[in-house]
């Protein structure tokens, strides 16, 4: 093929250019050898491709793909390679040229599975992943995929697994993470003038030092309209907390806890039955260009989808009434709701079965006349499994929770 060539560019040289063809053809090096004849199986190519395809039609396609039969029987046939197509090598090359010839349209689709190109992990989730996907795609969502390669720009601010060839400086390495492709995503949709965006991504991701894992990547930015009904139009800005309600939404018996990271000024290690499994947090502002707060969350995804299974649980209706009680305080700045929250539920009341914050505001100097700091005020609900309960139960236990708080705490009551 390539003296072939050799020859044809020399012809056009003479007749084009007015030059004259030297004599002898001069040959650096080795010429490369031709590729091997290949055996090829009727029967495994109707097997591997899923449908019975006549070895008469199967002959026609590769013929017409410029292959050359050389010999053949009813159950096999030899063919010659093209110089030009190195890529065949085996007999399931020669399949995939036949499945192209004849059409993948023409496979039944109980077959078609069978050409997608899935990890065994990936089998292994990959129902559990349409849930997560259908769960955020309904809430509103979008989805993006973007490249497993990374430039050398985003690779400097991170490890990763350096190419030994990578074809061109934009792809360089394999991530580390997604959160240099959602930031490429966010600052493309604000050149075309988005307001706000929320999307995801479900992806592979390749740490340096572990084996490839497949990560849930979400990004928040932008405002939203708050509204209890359509009718009004107040915006707001999108926050942590938006980001953390979905997650809740996705991920079983989440929590978090505070944690450093060197991309985000405000981070948090998320974790699911105790596990850590991922992060979450505000952007540092010279990680993206974009205007405003940009909150991204990123969590291995093959772990929290392992509980997804067995996260499901059932409890019976309650048979008896519930009980409320709030409890209003003043306490100092300092004083977190954790602190709260432990004062009142450790001790182990058997009668309290939960407690919500409902409302927040800070006191000023002067303006309220019991003292400055935080108010904060909680709903207690009681009940009781096996009977309904009284009021006199109720308001002394309720009693005690007020009495540990001053005591524990030191905070003020509001009546």
């Amino acid at each position: 093929m390539i003296l072939r060539a050799s020859q044809r560019a020399a012809e056009l040289m003479g007749d084009i250019a007015g030059g004259t063809p030297a004599k002898e053809i001069h040959v650096a090096g080795e010429l490369p050898a031709d590729p091997a004849d290949v055996l090829l199986s009727y029967e495994k190519c109707s097997r591997v491709i899923g449908v019975a395809i006549d070895p008469k039609t199967v002959d026609e396609i590769l013929t017409r793909f410029g292959l050359r039969k050389t010999a053949g029987t009813k159950q096999s046939a030899t063919w010659k390679i093209p110089s030009y197509r190195r890529d065949l090598q085996r007999d399931v090359d020669l399949i995939e040229e036949v499945l192209r010839g004849y059409g993948i349209d023409k496979v039944p689709g109980r077959t078609r599975g069978r050409f997608m190109a899935t990890s065994a992990a990936d089998r292994s989730h990959d129902l559990e992943t349409i849930v997560v996907r259908q769960r955020l795609a309904g809430s509103g969502w979008s989805e993006v995929r973007t490249s497993k390669l990374i430039s050398r720009s985003a690779m400097a601010s991170n490890k990763a697994v350096e190419l030994r060839n990578p074809l061109s400086e934009d792809h360089v390495a394999l991530r580390p993470n997604l959160i240099s492709g959602l930031v490429d995503v966010l600052e493309r949709n604000i050149r075309a003038g988005a307001e706000s965006v929320s999307f995801f991504e479900i992806g592979r991701v390749f740490p340096p030092s572990k084996d490839e894992e497949r990560h849930l990547g979400i990004l928040l930015w932008g405002n939203i309209t708050s509204a209890s009904n359509w009718r009004s139009q107040t915006r707001r800005n999108l926050d942590l907390f938006d980001l953390k309600g979905t997650l809740e939404g996705i991920v079983p018996n989440l929590s978090l806890g505070a944690a450093k990271h060197p991309d985000f000024a405000l981070a948090v290690e998320i974790f699911s039955d105790d596990e850590r499994i991922g992060f979450a947090g505000q952007l540092s502002a010279d990680k993206s260009s974009a205007p405003g707060s940009v909150f991204i969350a990123e969590v291995n995804a093959d772990r929290f989808l392992d509980r997804g299974a067995s996260a499901k649980k059932f409890r019976e209706l309650d048979r008896y009434p519930s009980i409320t009680r709030d409890i209003a305080m003043i306490m100092p700045e300092k004083l977190t709701h954790a602190e709260i929250l432990r004062a009142i539920q450790e001790p182990s009341e058997p009668l309290l079965e939960s407690v919500e914050l409902f409302d927040l505001f800070n006191t000023k100097e002067g303006a309220d006349p019991i003292g400055s700091g935080k108010s904060l005020a909680y709903r207690l609900t009681y009940r009781a499994k096996n009977r309904t309960l009284t009021n006199e139960e109720v308001t002394a236990a309720h009693a005690k929770i007020r009495e540990r708080l001053k005591r524990e705490l030191g905070v003020t009551l509001r009546e």
